[in-house]
């Protein structure tokens, strides 16, 4: 079975680049200020910027990442972390960053005044979805979906789609009121610290709503050699020394999911 490999890119640190630059413009003064406007595309120069700042999260092991865009503040924090888009790459740019090339896009299905998609990448584009703090979190507990996507590897195609109602609803059961598994009897690769990316059998589902038009809720999902498997609404990710560490509820799987997981 495929494997899939966590991003280990930390906000924190485009944060930290955002703020070096600022402090550029500060000493620079015109001259720089006209070098940076010199290497925005032109056709992104007369859009409205955001600004993004960065907090300690209320939970553990998340940043809350706060982007201010047409006078409305947007947030991404633990009740956010698992909303992404449906379609990995919107097209439709109706902001910018304060410099570089960085973009705001509006999300097809979504109104932009109740979420955005913000570029947080460094050398490539990573698009994350953004929630108006006004507009309530979407309520995953109780909403109805119909269709689930097991996203495999980013390298390989090796996905599962079903629209099987039941299954897709002993899924988010199991997420809603499912008992997290103690630490000690966890897999090892779920607790101990590794190096970025070692972690192998860590995998996505993408869960569709007509509810939630553009996006989808993705829940992460890990499975052993035993064929058992673990649910978690998301995951945190801690970083130390050049390792990594997952930090997440680790619910079992019910065995109709699990089957379902192994069936060719």
């Amino acid at each position: 079975m495929s494997t899939y490999t966590i991003k280990t890119t930390s906000k924190w640190l485009i944060a930290a680049g955002a703020l070096a630059a600022v402090g550029l413009l500060a000493v620079g003064g015109v001259a720089v200020g006209r070098f940076v406007l010199g290497r925005v595309q032109p056709v992104l120069r007369s859009l409205p910027t955001y600004s993004m700042k960065q907090t300690d999260s209320e939970h553990p092991w998340y940043r809350r990442t706060t982007v201010r865009f047409r006078s409305a503040d947007y947030v991404r924090d633990f009740e956010d972390a698992p909303i992404w888009l449906a379609y990995p790459v919107p097209t439709n740019v109706i902001g910018r960053a304060p410099f570089g090339n960085a973009r705001v896009c509006s999300i097809p299905g979504q109104n932009p005044a109740n979420y955005i998609a913000v570029d947080c990448g460094s050398e490539m584009e990573a698009y994350e979805v953004f929630r108006n703090v006004k507009h309530r979190p979407f309520d995953w507990r109780h909403a109805k979906f119909q269709e689930m996507d097991f996203v495999g590897s980013m390298m390989h195609a090796e996905h599962k789609r079903t629209t099987d109602s039941a299954l897709i609803a002993d899924v988010v059961g199991s997420l809603r009121d499912g008992m997290p598994t103690p630490t000690g009897k966890l897999p090892a690769a779920l607790t101990a610290s590794q190096p970025p990316g070692a972690v192998e059998n860590l995998g996505r589902l993408q869960l569709y709503s007509d509810g939630l038009p553009g996006l989808a809720f993705c829940p992460m999902l890990y499975w052993d050699n035993t064929g058992s498997v673990y649910l978690a609404e998301s995951i945190g990710v801690e970083y130390s020394n050049r390792t990594q560490q997952i930090h997440a509820n680790w619910i079992p799987a019910n065995e109709s999911f699990a089957r379902w997981l192994r069936t060719p």
